[in-house]
């Protein structure tokens, strides 16, 4: 949809692009904040604070058909960080390629 300008599913013109998508801050009510695509806690071998600390990276755009609501979500700004998670095979995050 986004490169197209057209809604894949009924092909309608009518768009609407949020970018980024935020979402309300869990400390605020009055603060909205990007929702990133990945959030992750430390990793299996970090202990203590580092364990608890958050991981996050990227940015969500949404493109949004206004006649029927088919909506496309693109993740911006992840592939380093998918990248370093897809290193450790309990993070949960692999990459496939289906030319390689």
């Amino acid at each position: 949809m986004r490169t197209t300008r057209r809604c894949v599913k009924c092909q309608c013109p009518r768009l609407w692009q949020i970018d980024p998508f935020l979402i309300p801050d869990g400390d605020s009510s009055n603060v909205a904040v990007p929702l990133p695509p990945i959030t992750r806690l430390g990793s299996g071998s970090a202990t203590g604070a580092e364990l608890r600390r958050r991981r996050q990276a990227g940015r969500f755009e949404l493109w949004i058909c206004t006649a029927c609501g088919y909506t496309e979500w693109y993740a911006h700004d992840v592939n380093e960080t998918l990248a370093a998670l897809a290193q450790n095979p309990r993070s949960g995050v692999h990459h496939h390629d289906a030319d390689a």
